[in-house]
């Protein structure tokens, strides 16, 4: 959560109910978008100096809009430098590992049921690819933008901005190539369990 929220902050200024929305619209297969999970990483966070925030009033409201800082920019570079590790743990496919001590006659029904949440992750996802619109629309008004909401700005430029999107664009792509796989692989594991059942009641 600490890296996410920093590269968030790379970008712009953010509030708490800013970070959750970003979060949930590009790394929802990820990373929780809970409240409690990201006020725990900003308080560490700010323990740590990595972050500062200003506090501001709009329509009212009281709000904190949180910012990056050289330290934190400093550890963001450092820890996504890294290489990647393959660390993809889904504690619900433990349920899936152990299915063979549920009741023979509910796994067809568990099965559509886990397709069916698959599909609505996929939908998810492929109405957030909908409502970026055509990719790399970028411009100086966009830039400027970023600069204005305290994104960091050496590395605001036409150019640089390219590149970060197109990482978060694949990112996107990635995560509903393998929704749309997943969702293959146990349509097809489901018919194969069908006709071995139905081959052991003959």
């Amino acid at each position: 959560m600490d890296i996410i929220i920093l590269g968030f902050l790379m970008i712009q200024g953010s509030t708490i109910y800013e970070l959750r929305q970003s979060i949930k619209n590009s790394l929802s297969t990820v990373s929780s978008d809970s409240t409690g999970s990201i006020q725990a990483a900003l308080k560490k966070l700010l323990s740590k100096n990595m972050i500062t925030y200003k506090e501001q009033v709009e329509g009212g409201l009281n709000k904190k809009v949180y910012f990056i800082t050289d330290a934190g920019k400093e550890y963001f570079h450092k820890s996504i430098s890294q290489p990647m590790l393959y660390k993809e743990k889904n504690m619900e496919l433990s349920k899936f590992f152990f299915m063979g001590f549920t009741d023979k006659n509910e796994r067809d029904k568990m099965l559509a049921d886990y397709i069916d949440v698959l599909k609505n992750e996929l939908a998810s996802l492929e109405q957030i690819n909908e409502t970026i619109g055509t990719r790399y629309q970028l411009d100086e008004a966009v830039l400027q933008s970023l600069k204005e909401r305290g994104g960091a700005i050496e590395y605001m430029n036409l150019e640089n901005v390219k590149e970060i999107a197109h990482f978060q664009y694949a990112t996107l792509d990635l995560g509903i190539e393998k929704a749309q796989f997943e969702i293959e692989w146990f349509k097809k594991f489901r018919e194969r369990l069908r006709s071995e059942d139905f081959a052991n009641d003959q």
